[in-house]
């Protein structure tokens, strides 16, 4: 497997725990909420700068 689908994996599993976080947020569960929005957020940003970083060059 090579290392951009672990950065693609990163961001969607990101992005469900920002969903996540969300409700968990709204249902009253602050720890849960705020645990899973941070969580979330810094799987969001290595997914993208994985994404990014790992673009061939082009000459």
């Amino acid at each position: 497997m090579k290392n951009q689908y672990l950065f693609y994996a990163a961001l969607a599993v990101g992005i469900i725990l920002l969903i996540l976080g969300v409700v968990f947020e709204v249902t009253h569960h602050p720890t849960r909420g705020l645990v899973g929005l941070i969580v979330g957020a810094i799987l969001l940003i290595i997914g993208i700068v994985g994404m990014v970083m790992g673009r061939p060059k082009t000459a």
